[in-house]
C-alpha cells in the first residue's frame, strides 16, 4: 500500500520562502556593509597640507613629558602643532631643521611645556617659542573669520569631540571646498583630509598661532 504524501500547506511554503528571502537579504546587507566606502574618505587634494599621524610607529610610544600618556593615545594636539609649524613656516633654531611630532614632543617634554598630566601649557609654549596663541570659543567667531584665517595661511586647531566617543580631540582645519571645512586629523592613518562632518560639523573652540613681530 503506497503511502499518501501530504501536500504542504500554502502557509508553510510561504513561511519557508520568506525565511529564505530574509536570509539572503541579511547576507547581502552584510556584504554591502563590508565593502561600502567610508563617508569620510575623499579624493580632494590639498597640496599644502603636511599630514602627520599620532600613531605613527616612529613616535606613538613616546611619553608626553613625565606623564603616563603617550603620543599614540593622547598626542593629537602635539601632532597638529607639528603640522602648524611646518605649514605656517614657523622656524626656531631650538626646534631643529625639521619639525615633526617626535621632535616637537621631545622639545615640549624637556622645556616644561607639559604639566604632570601631559596637558600642554599654552603660556609656556608662547614664552619659550616667542609666538602668540589666540583662542576663541566657537560662538565668538565672526561670520567668515575661519575662511579669512585659512586664506591667510593661518591654520586653526579645533577642539572637537571624538566621533562616537564624546572624548575631547584636536584636529587641524586646513581648507574649505564646496562649503565644507576639511581637516588634517591625527587619528587618520592615510594622508588624506577628512571633512569636519566627521565630528558633527561643530567644535568647542579653536586656537591658532601667530609669530611675534619685533
Amino acid at each position: 500500500m503506497r503511502k499518501r504524501h501530504r501536500r504542504k500547506s500554502p502557509k508553510v511554503v510561504w513561511g519557508i520562502g520568506v525565511g529564505l528571502l530574509l536570509l539572503l537579504g541579511g547576507w547581502i546587507g552584510i556584504s554591502c556593509r563590508q565593502h561600502a566606502p567610508s563617508e569620510f574618505t575623499s579624493d580632494i587634494s590639498f597640496d599644502h597640507v603636511v599630514y602627520y599621524a599620532q600613531k605613527d610607529v616612529r613616535w606613538k610610544e613616546d611619553p608626553l613629558g613625565d606623564s603616563i600618556y603617550h603620543m599614540g593615545d593622547s598626542g593629537c594636539l602635539t601632532t597638529c602643532l607639528a603640522a602648524v609649524f611646518q605649514m605656517q613656516g614657523i622656524e626656531r633654531d631650538t626646534l631643529g631643521e625639521t619639525v615633526n611630532p617626535k621632535t616637537l614632543n621631545q622639545f615640549f617634554s624637556t622645556h616644561g611645556i607639559y604639566d604632570a598630566e601631559g596637558n600642554l601649557l599654552w603660556y609656556a609654549l608662547e614664552d619659550t617659542l616667542d609666538v602668540t596663541v589666540i583662542r576663541k570659543e566657537a560662538d565668538e567667531l565672526k561670520e567668515g573669520e575661519l575662511d579669512t584665517l585659512l586664506e591667510q595661511g593661518c591654520y586653526p586647531i579645533a577642539c572637537v569631540h571624538g566621533a562616537g566617543t564624546g572624548k575631547m580631540h584636536f584636529v587641524l582645519l586646513v581648507g574649505k571646498a564646496d562649503g565644507v571645512y576639511w581637516c588634517m586629523d591625527p587619528v587618520q592613518q592615510e594622508e588624506t583630509a577628512v571633512p569636519l562632518s566627521k565630528y558633527g560639523n561643530s567644535f568647542d573652540s579653536i586656537r591658532y598661532l601667530t609669530e611675534n613681530r619685533t
